[in-house]
């Protein structure tokens, strides 16, 4: 495990293969460029090399991991919605909040299934505690500007499409949100939950559950299904979830912790939901 000490990375000594002017503002940007891709790359190689004595036994193991998660994805497209008619009660299934409760249970139904059964495996098959999969709070604390920074980093963009049409219809996901105070902190509730799992899953499973037979490489493998989750999203929040997904991988392997991805996402989350409701005109009506 690797600790930030309050800056991204020690400077490596390997000699650069860019070149750039030695100072101004564009020499400054390129230091800072190369000091968040370069550099944080070859830490990681350094931190987590590749365990060449790894057995058969254990390609296996991680064979199955990946076969699960491939599994848990699949239920989440197609049953998380459909499993709550199955619940037996006809109050909630048929009455007249049911939208509200299928909204719910769609985000409680995402949390455990992202979290169970990755979370089970990587117990009794791998023999990895929570705190080997990112949940330590150890250096919450000290990590917590990377937090700050990385909610700040992305709040211009949020604000500056939460007036498009496609935003507007895409958030909030559930229509009701604005319709009462209850319904609005349920919901955002429920919707934090979601990306509670949903940072387990990615940034703390697929990771630390793999990156000691591929090293960092486990980063572009995590990312290509965390970007196909926003196919259904606008274009450019799908963009963003490649960058985001890298640098929210480096962050957690970095720093051995998946809480940047937790609080950053939970932090736009509700950022675009409220600013969505206030450009439909009910946050105004709420506030009244």
């Amino acid at each position: 495990m690797v600790d930030f000490s309050g800056r991204l990375s020690a400077p490596s000594s390997t000699p650069s293969t860019m070149t750039a002017p030695e100072s101004g503002p564009i020499a400054a940007l390129l230091r800072l460029l190369r000091l968040a891709t370069i550099e944080q790359w070859r830490a990681l190689q350094r931190d987590y090399p590749v365990d060449s004595e790894a057995s058969e036994r254990d390609h296996l193991k991680l064979l199955g991991f990946y076969l699960l998660a491939a599994l848990v994805l699949l239920a989440n497209d197609y049953y998380a919605k459909d499993s709550f008619k199955m619940l037996l009660s006809e109050d909630i299934t048929r009455g007249p909040n049911r939208h509200f409760f299928r909204r719910l249970w769609w985000a409680w139904f995402l949390c455990a299934s992202y979290i169970v059964p990755l979370a089970l495996y990587a117990r009794l098959v791998l023999g990895m505690g929570a705190a080997q999969l990112g949940l330590s709070m150890r250096g919450f604390v000290r990590h917590s500007w990377l937090y700050v920074v990385g909610f700040l980093i992305v709040l211009p963009f949020v604000v500056m499409v939460s007036d498009e049409p496609g935003f507007l219809k895409t958030y909030p996901f559930y229509r009701g949100a604005g319709s009462s105070w209850s319904h609005l902190i349920s919901w955002e509730l429920s919707y934090a939950a979601q990306f509670i799992g949903l940072e387990f899953f990615f940034r703390g499973a697929m990771l630390f559950c793999a990156v000691r037979l591929l090293g960092p490489w486990a980063i572009p493998v995590m990312v290509f299904p965390y970007m196909m989750l926003h196919f259904n999203k606008p274009v450019l929040e799908c963009v963003g979830s490649i960058l985001a997904g890298v640098a929210l991988g480096i962050v957690a392997l970095r720093t051995g912790a998946i809480y940047a991805g937790m609080v950053i996402h939970i932090g736009v989350a509700w950022t675009m939901d409220l600013l969505a409701l206030s450009h439909k005109g009910v946050l105004q009506k709420l506030l009244l």
